[in-house]
């Protein structure tokens, strides 16, 4: 609040005022008493200033920008000051008006006092009409501005009445008139507390006149009760201040409770939070309003008992409660923290959460709870249905991966306390991708959804289904005890399985490929069984489709062999251990040797070693492709050196993968190859074997082949009749080249051998295809002959040479003895006539 000066009519240095210092000299004339001597006048003029006249600057600004809350406060207490006021005005005015009716002339004593007290009585009547009224903050500003004009008209209208009355009775009078007018204007000013510039006004304009008279009088008498309402004034008005300022204070300091409250209640609101209290002693419990809406009780913000509120607690969650509550005494904490379910007025349980502050006593005893509650019912819906989809799958609806491991978890420690077993298995579907391809996505997901809901029907409680990805399913089967008869009993739980099932009309064979492995006899922890019953399915699936496989030790033995293997394998790519060896090709009509095979060597230091001791990276997705990649890169750099030199090397053989195929750009690989080396594409052939024209990568493969087929690159079919292939394939792909395997070759010669009937066999069928052959692992003289006699086109083996470094395949080419094959080539009885093959490419 902003100060003023005191009001113009008595300054800082008020005690110069001619008036006052009249009187302070008659004083000193007729009593001897000297007030100078006693009084330091600028000190007590500076003392009242700060002292009592403190009001603001502007006290109609003040009004104008006081907040509504200190507005209507400020109203609420002068609704019932201003008409006590003006019942004290109006009696002083009457009964002075009785008291010299007689003794002054009639203006003064009747018509005066009349028209005082009806305009006293107008705006009392005024005031008193206003306390039903709910007014605006522009209304009550009205108000306030009308009673300070209203203070200042009817006290100046008091203090002239007193005025006039002084002059016109006798002076023995005129000491009672001024205290009648001095009593009236400090009563009213009393009653304006909460309007301190209006009980200023009413002392200025009310008993200020009557004041001074008796100032100036000359009366020693009058001049001491002169200065005696002055103190008084000082007084009245110091107390004014001291009350207008507590007043104001204590406006603010509820204002700014019932702000604090009220952004608490909202803040309460858009929390969803119940304010509650409790009195642990009493057992009385008091909640915010909020509790109506979120509760669902319309009585819940009224006083409610302890009781009623712990019979609302969920059953399970009572006795914790409880517990946590009678723990309080003892435990000494000063916050509590809790959730619980609590039934509310609908009927349904909510989930509440409790923060609260514990308040003690001297001795350290809590008494009191006093906190909020927050309703997270939704939030803890969405959490449980967050946490049940990290834990489910969502199409099958079965446990996923990650809980099936928590479950196995469980299984193996309440197995291993029960000095029990149980059975874990783990199946996938055969030929899903078929599925999926034939009838899409949706066709694939219906067969996932009912196998799932048929391993649910045949595994009953306490056994566990689950889907770990894909197509792939696993089950937890405890108190297992199958003995030698596990494969037998896995097949009788899983025969309802495999039945077909019928999707839009059509009919879907379910087949499943199963591996069974047994807690504690086939591994200890998680990790190793689940690795067990892997190891087992995938033995199954190479088996064949539809089969079941307990697992072995030694299938634990092979997967820590392949383990190994692809371990070297990248060892050797990183450190540019693989390098090719070339084997002779060998034409059986002319004894020329009109090629190579690349095949693949790597060293360590055991020294050189063969393809097999890294066998399964040749099967691995990626390495295949990385082995096929650095060979490529070798046996190219090769052929480029021996064209630089001059060698007629013929043409080489080098090997792809189905792995080579699955990026889509092998062919284009291979060309880029040999155009950036300068080499012509018919001086390389392409060698794979049966299995890369089966399964999802035949339609890349067809492409890849075509494409090196027209540019001139050579294809042969390794390894012809000991995969999966049909005889269309030798149509459907552009085959140049067949190579009978070495298993057949190996046991020719022997009497009536079944391996003589099929070579005479493969032999017959690429010919009429006009298909070139290749006969490998040609190692003795009766083989050969054999092989001639039944016109093969080409051999390979030991018997020509073995696999050799790319730095000596120049020499040999050089000393190769034509004669000398073709003479071990003679047949001991007439060779058959040759054929004609399709492509003149090969010879």
């Amino acid at each position: 609040m902003s100060e003023i000066s005191p009001p113009p009519l008595l300054p800082c240095n008020f005690p110069r005022h001619p008036a006052i210092r009249h009187a302070i000299g008659m004083l000193k004339q007729k009593s001897g008493f000297d007030p100078d001597r006693y009084i330091h006048w600028p000190k007590l003029g500076l003392a009242i200033q700060t002292m009592m006249f403190r009001l603001p600057d502007n006290p109609l600004k003040e009004i104008a920008q006081a907040s509504d809350v200190t507005l209507r406060e400020q109203h609420a207490h002068l609704r019932g000051q201003i008409p006590l006021m003006y019942a004290l005005m109006l009696i002083n005015a009457a009964f002075l008006g009785i008291v010299t009716h007689g003794d002054v002339r009639s203006l003064y004593g009747l018509i005066i006092p009349s028209v005082l007290c009806t305009a006293i009585a107008g705006r009392a009547m005024v005031w008193i009409s206003r306390r039903s009224k709910q007014l605006t903050a522009r209304q009550i500003r009205r108000h306030l501005y009308g009673t300070i004009a209203a203070s200042a008209v009817l006290s100046a209208a008091f203090g002239g009445w007193g005025l006039l009355l002084l002059h016109d009775v006798e002076p023995v009078r005129g000491t009672a008139i001024a205290l009648y007018i001095f009593v009236g204007s400090i009563s009213c000013c009393y009653c304006l507390q909460a309007l301190p510039v209006a009980g200023w006004l009413v002392l200025l304009f009310g008993a200020m006149p009557v004041t001074l008279q008796f100032l100036v009088s000359g009366d020693l008498y009058r001049i001491a009760i002169g200065l005696t309402f002055m103190l008084a004034a000082f007084v009245i008005l110091r107390s004014l201040a001291t009350s207008h300022a507590a007043f104001r204070q204590i406006v603010h300091t509820q204002s700014a409770l019932q702000r604090s409250e009220e952004r608490y209640r909202l803040a309460s609101l858009a929390a969803n939070d119940i304010i509650w209290d409790v009195a642990l002693e009493e057992g009385r419990l008091n909640l915010s309003s909020a509790s109506m809406g979120i509760l669902g009780y319309p009585d819940a913000a009224a006083a409610t008992s302890a009781a009623w509120w712990v019979e609302r607690l969920h059953p399970e969650d009572r006795p914790r409660v409880l517990l946590q509550i009678e723990d309080l005494e003892g435990s000494g904490k000063t916050f509590w923290t809790e959730q619980f379910r609590f039934l509310s007025g609908g009927g349904a349980y909510l989930h509440l959460i409790l923060k609260a502050y514990v308040v003690r006593d001297t001795e350290g005893r809590a008494t009191r709870v006093v906190g909020s509650l927050q309703d997270f019912t939704v939030q803890k819906y969405y959490e449980d249905g967050l946490r049940w989809a990290a834990l489910h799958d969502s199409l099958t609806r079965l446990p996923n991966r990650e809980m099936f491991a928590a479950e196995l978890e469980s299984a193996l420690e309440e197995a291993a306390r029960q000095q029990s077993a149980f059975g874990l298995i783990v199946l996938d579907l055969d030929l899903f991708k078929a599925v999926n391809d034939s009838l899409g996505h949706h066709g694939g997901d219906a067969l996932l959804s009912e196998v799932a809901a048929r391993l649910t029907r045949a595994v009953q409680a306490p056994g566990t289904v689950a889907r770990l990805g894909g197509d792939e399913f696993g089950i937890i089967l405890p108190d297992w005890s199958a003995g030698e008869d596990t494969e037998k009993a896995v097949a009788k739980l899983l025969a309802p399985i495999g039945e077909p099932m019928s999707y839009e009309g059509r009919q879907i064979d379910v087949s499943l490929s199963v591996g069974v492995a047994v807690a504690f006899q086939d591994g200890a922890i998680s990790e190793e069984l689940l690795r067990s019953a892997d190891l087992a399915l995938y033995d199954a699936k190479r088996e064949g489709a539809g089969r079941i496989c307990v697992f072995r030790g030694e299938l634990r033995t092979a997967a820590e062999r392949e383990k190994k293997m692809l371990a070297d394998a990248r060892s050797a790519l990183h450190d540019d251990r693989i390098v090719p060896f070339y084997q002779p090709k060998v034409c059986l009509r002319t004894g020329a040797c009109v090629g190579f095979e690349a095949l693949l060597r790597w060293h360590d230091a055991h020294g050189l070693r063969s393809p097999a001791a890294i066998g399964a990276a040749l099967g691995d997705a990626d390495l295949s492709v990385q082995i096929t990649e650095r060979m490529l890169d070798r046996v190219i750099a090769d052929m480029r050196g021996w064209t630089s030199s001059g060698t007629s090397f013929g043409r080489i053989a080098i090997n792809g993968s189905a792995g080579d195929f699955r990026r889509g750009d092998f062919a284009q690989r291979i060309l880029d190859r040999l155009r950036r080396a300068e080499l012509r594409p018919w001086l390389l052939e392409l060698e794979v074997t049966e299995s890369v024209f089966l399964g999802q990568l035949a339609e890349k493969v067809s492409d890849a082949l075509n494409i090196l087929s027209q540019e001139g690159v050579t294809v042969a079919l390794d390894d012809f009749g000991t995969g999966y292939a049909s005889l269309t394939h030798l149509k459907q792909f552009p085959v140049d080249v067949i190579k009978i395997d070495r298993s057949f070759v190996s046991r020719l010669g022997m009497a009536d051998t079944q391996d003589a009937a099929i070579v005479g066999a493969v032999l017959d069928l690429a010919r009429n295809l006009g298909i070139h052959t290749v006969a490998e692992g040609i190692e003795t003289p009766q083989q050969l002959k054999y092989l001639v006699v039944k016109q093969c086109d080409f051999g390979q083996g030991y018997f020509f040479g073995r696999p050799m470094a790319a730095a000596q395949v120049k020499q040999v080419i050089a000393d190769w003895d034509t004669q000398a094959v073709l003479a071990a080539c003679a047949p001991d009885n007439g060779a058959g006539e040759p054929h004609h093959p399709r492509s003149s490419r090969v010879v």
